[in-house]
């Protein structure tokens, strides 16, 4: 079994996120919470830890993983175009569950990126999980935890069956909310697309994109 570290995920310290952050510094894998499920945690610069995730997912190589940030600031550090939309959605919905489709940094590793050559971009709503990204200086994967097909995690024992010492440390904010995912929408392009629906509906992203496509 993985270590198991309690956590509240909106009042969690640096001190208490320490052992999960020394994890993801050392190329390791963290399950967390997120504002819906949990998720399989990665930092971005671990190539190691990054192929672990998909090959503990058996994702598909067409469905990259996506980042979670701490601030909005840190969307140049992956995408290497940043539109004016783009600030206007993240004012008015981040932190919250938007994923953004930028173009990616050619320098980001493959499973970062997907087939048009973008890479999804969230400022997680849980404190816990931004102040873990600060910690280490990378944003982390927020890839939900859970085998392709099988139901996403909504409890750290979920996360344990599917997995088990596969993990390095399980975060256990005790049993998440689950219900819609986050929404995506492809910023990458003029009026930008809504991908997937999710928490954030169309007619609220349509106060600032009123030629959302869908």
């Amino acid at each position: 079994m993985p270590r198991i570290l309690k956590i509240d995920p909106q009042e969690a310290n640096y001190t208490r996120l320490k052992p999960a952050a020394e994890v993801l510094l050392d190329g390791g894998v963290v399950a967390g919470p997120t504002e819906t499920y949990y998720g399989l945690m990665a930092s971005a610069g671990s190539p190691e830890a990054l192929e672990r995730i998909a090959t503990l997912k058996g994702r598909p190589e067409d469905k990259p993983l996506l980042l979670l940030l701490d601030t909005p600031l840190r969307v140049v550090c992956y995408a290497r175009s940043v539109p004016d939309v783009v600030n206007e959605l993240a004012e008015r919905f981040w932190p919250g569950p938007l994923t953004l489709l930028l173009k990616a940094h050619l320098s980001l590793h493959p499973a970062l990126i997907g087939p048009q050559g973008t890479v999804g971009l969230r400022v997680e709503g849980l404190a816990a999980i931004r102040m873990l990204v600060r910690a280490t200086d990378r944003a982390v994967t927020g890839t939900s935890a859970n085998p392709s097909g099988q139901p996403p995690a909504e409890t750290a024992e979920q996360v344990a069956d599917y997995f088990g010492d596969k993990v390095d440390l399980i975060l256990d904010a005790g049993r998440l909310a689950g219900g819609l995912p986050s929404t995506v929408v492809d910023a990458t392009i003029t009026p930008p697309r809504l991908v997937r629906p999710g928490v954030v509906s169309a007619e609220d992203l349509r106060a600032v994109i009123p030629d959302l496509r869908e």
